[in-house]
């Protein structure tokens, strides 16, 4: 059984918490603290209209496009009709078109390319860090990982 088969999620009541130092932390100069892995994504919600602000963490992936990497996918229902979101990515705002990454296929190939690219990281998803990981690992982490690739419209 591998760590992520065996790791707890944090409380929901926890993230809240954190969100309501980091939110506003993220939106002031101070936002270096924090602001190398993580951003603001604005958008609208689908059913109750309102405008909802969350911290996301997100990785540079290719000029002129970052990737969300989470373990739920509550906020990611709103975004899979493509609509134009707000970022603020290292104090800066930038509109973004996301695209909701679904595929098991896709997501396992999309994790095994972040695996090259941030091994440290990559433990955060259930992967190895000392080597690459097998097809298998990147399987199961598939099952659990969502993913949004923005790409950023200014």
């Amino acid at each position: 059984m591998s760590q992520a088969d065996t790791t707890k999620q944090p409380p929901v009541a926890l993230f809240r918490a954190i969100n309501r130092v980091i939110r506003p932390l993220l939106a002031s100069p101070l936002h270096g603290i924090v602001s190398k892995r993580l951003m603001l994504l604005t958008y609208t919600g689908r059913k109750s209209g309102r405008r909802i602000t969350i911290p996301v963490g997100y990785f540079d992936w290719e000029p002129g496009a970052v990737l969300a990497m989470s373990s739920t996918s509550t906020w990611m229902a709103n975004l899979r009709t493509g609509p134009t979101v707000r970022l603020r990515i290292r104090g800066r705002d930038h509109d973004a078109v996301p695209t909701v990454i679904e595929d098991t296929a896709t997501i396992a190939e999309t994790l095994g390319e972040f695996a090259k690219r941030s091994p440290r990281q990559a433990k955060f998803m259930g992967l190895p860090a000392d080597r690459e990981p097998t097809p298998e690992e990147l399987h199961a982490a598939a099952g659990k990982a969502h993913l949004v690739r923005f790409r950023l419209a200014t």
